[in-house]
């Protein structure tokens, strides 16, 4: 049968208590969690008997230090061997590191995310840049061809009618001068 383990939080949940109260009482009562390759806490059946043990004594009014001396290696409860279970240390803040530091550096590894995004995706922002131009440059080139159109048939219409306007003025001088001419030659008939 598979041994189960649970990180912090799922052992908080099954123990009903915060993760951060696991870790203090790991620390104040010098307990030996196992770790996982990562670091991370990892919990067996056998840590969470000694913890529920810890919050029965915590219940029964017993101070840290007395949990502490209870917690020391006794025939009941053995603390694992070195061979059985692998401890990785948690790796510790370095002295000296300032906030500004660890900012800056959170910056420049957002930054090549970022960049490294970019590059990745590149070719696909190019398409989408290049098809959405052209898309709004076919629109605007639809919108003036027919801004085009309907100023040269406003400027046709308005020759078309200067034409007729003119023709209409000479078919009309014609008529008047042959109504002229034969009213001229009325005049000559008649006075004969």
């Amino acid at each position: 049968m598979d041994k189960i383990h649970y990180i912090i939080s799922d052992a908080a949940k099954e123990l009903r208590v915060e993760p951060h109260v696991l870790r203090y009482w790991e620390e104040e009562l010098s307990l030996h969690i196992p770790r996982n390759k990562m670091g991370h806490r990892i919990y067996g059946e056998k840590e969470l008997a000694l913890f529920r043990q810890v919050i029965q004594w915590k219940r029964d009014g017993l101070s840290l230090k007395e949990i502490q001396q209870k917690c020391s290696p006794s025939p009941s409860l053995p603390t694992p061997s070195q061979d059985s279970v692998q401890v990785i240390q948690y790796p510790k803040d370095k002295p000296g590191v300032s906030s500004d530091f660890k900012m800056q550096q959170f910056k420049k590894i957002l930054g090549r995310i970022v960049a490294d995004a970019i590059r990745e995706n590149s070719n696909e922002l190019t398409a989408d840049i290049a098809s959405n131009v052209s898309t709004n440059i076919n629109k605007e080139l639809d919108f003036l061809f027919r801004e085009k159109e309907e100023s040269d048939e406003k400027r046709f219409r308005h020759l078309d009618e200067t034409i007729r306007s003119y023709q209409r003025a000479r078919q009309e001088a014609a008529a008047a001068q042959i109504s002229e001419k034969k009213a001229k030659s009325r005049h000559k008939f008649g006075k004969k």
